[in-house]
């Protein structure tokens, strides 16, 4: 028999091996929800952004240019603004 044997008849009913490190168990629902987040986001994604209806800009350069309202026009000028308040001098 080995010092660690299992089936030892002395052994102690609660030994347990000091080497063995049992794993974490209070990893929580963190990571889970981590990645079920990120495949939902992409999924979403997808399928808001994928459309037959897709509609893009088109790129004519020589069309000629139509206006549905009128050009601004300036307003007239009128009397100036006034000179702005000095501040009274410092001592």
């Amino acid at each position: 028999m080995s010092f660690n044997d299992p089936r030892d008849i002395n052994r102690d009913v609660n030994y347990r091996d000091p080497g063995y490190v049992a794993p974490a168990d209070d990893a929580g629902w963190g990571l889970p929800i981590a990645i079920l987040a990120v495949i939902v986001i992409v999924g979403g994604l997808f399928y808001y952004g994928y459309s037959d209806r897709t509609q893009t800009a088109e790129n004519m350069p020589n069309a000629p240019i139509t206006r549905t309202a009128p050009p601004i026009v300036p307003p007239a000028p009128g009397t100036p603004a006034p000179a702005p308040a000095t501040a009274p001098p410092q001592q």
